[in-house]
């Protein structure tokens, strides 16, 4: 309980105020006790010893939280979270009245640089890092999409990548009263969801062109593959909507904080907003009662898959309903069961621009209310 309170009072000095966020709680509970287990006892939690530094890390006036187990005070026990001179460092993005787990991996060292927002820089031993002995990089937001990015800080002459480990398993915050916590958290991509993709992926294109597809096939699964991790903060807020199930406008926009919601909403929708280079909709009469994304733009290849980023969560899709308008049109519908949680129908509408000049299109909409999907041929071939 006393580092709980060190860590409230840390955050009351933020730029923004606020609780302490469940997650942060379990994982400062896990410490403490990991430490206990073996035979440590909590030490200060200041100067070197302060674990949980709360921060502003992506200019949104929340506090987010950088939880660094190598600074964790286990007297006793000074090595137990550096074993090897590494140990795992977490940054934690507000989200909500929770938060949710931005980038995680065993560094070398690490700092923060104070500022608007402020600024976590990190230092990896090689060869993880693909550098001849040491070498550095710095978070940096996305707002397009919605994700912290690596972005070298020593020279090396790579691109920016999407931050490390943010799927990393870490312990599950307390259900709210009358949920289940599989029910109540939104789950994380699954580990190995890349490399079962792929393998499921080159199998089914095999199946289907035959062996003259064998020399695209790698580079056609990898580009597959990229739209399910680009459609991931989409399959997130639909969660979220999901989880929240049909009801009030305002509950639903507060369940949702990613998407910038607009002050009037969009003729024929109860909300609208934005949701990176996408536009996100509640639908419904009185209450809302379906979550929807949508994208459009012209002569670009459709840049997302939502329920390949749902299978990447765990989410078992069902098709139920298929109807192909042409080489590259069509509407198909699931039903999606995560488990812990009752089903819910899916539909996803999506045309590839047949020429240069002509207008792609997306929509994936999720019903809030339990109805189930509709029901109708199934037998289409795949549409890209």
């Amino acid at each position: 309980m006393r580092a709980l309170a060190l860590i409230i009072a840390g955050a009351a000095a933020s730029a923004q105020a606020q609780s302490v966020p469940e997650p942060i709680k379990a994982r400062v509970n896990d410490l403490v006790a990991q430490c206990a287990r073996a035979g440590g006892q909590l030490g200060q939690m200041t100067g070197q010893g302060q674990f949980v530094l709360p921060r502003d890390f992506n200019g949104d006036g929340r506090t987010d939280f950088v939880v660094s187990e190598g600074n964790f005070p286990c007297v006793g026990k000074p090595t137990l979270f550096r074993p090897d001179g590494l140990a795992r460092v977490e940054l934690w993005m507000a989200d909500g009245a929770s938060a949710r787990l931005a980038f995680a991996d065993r560094l070398l060292a690490y700092r923060i640089v104070d500022g608007r927002p402020a600024r976590l820089q990190i230092a990896r031993r090689a060869p993880a890092c693909g550098g001849p002995a040491r070498c550095g990089d710095e978070l940096r937001w996305n707002a397009e999409t919605l994700r912290f990015e690596e972005w070298p800080t020593d020279g090396r002459k790579v691109s920016a990548r999407p931050a490390t480990g943010a799927t990393a398993t870490v312990p599950t915050p307390p259900a709210t009263p009358g949920t289940s916590p599989a029910s109540s958290a939104i789950p994380p991509v699954q580990p190995g969801a890349d490399a079962a993709f792929k393998a499921r992926c080159r199998k089914e294109t095999l199946a289907q062109n035959g062996p003259a597809a064998t020399k695209w096939v790698d580079s056609h699964c990898t580009e597959m593959w990229g739209r399910a991790v680009a459609a991931q903060p989409l399959a997130e807020a639909m969660l979220a909507a999901v989880t929240t199930g049909a009801g009030p406008v305002d509950a639903l926009r507060r369940a949702t904080p990613t998407v910038r919601w607009s002050a009037r909403p969009q003729q024929g929708q109860l909300a609208s907003g934005r949701l990176g280079a996408f536009s996100a909709g509640l639908s419904g009469k009185g209450q809302a009662d379906s979550f929807s994304v949508s994208w459009s733009e012209t002569g670009a290849d459709i840049p997302v898959d939502v329920p390949a980023a749902l299978e990447a969560r765990g989410a078992k899709l069902a098709l139920t309903s298929c109807d192909k308008l042409g080489a590259g049109e069509g509407e198909r519908v699931w039903s999606v069961t995560l488990p812990g949680r009752k089903p819910f129908a899916l539909t996803v509408s999506q045309r590839t621009a047949p020429t240069g000049d002509a207008t792609s299109s997306y929509s994936a909409q999720a019903a809030l209310d339990g109805r189930a999907a509709r029901r109708g041929p199934t037998a289409c071939e795949p549409f890209w």
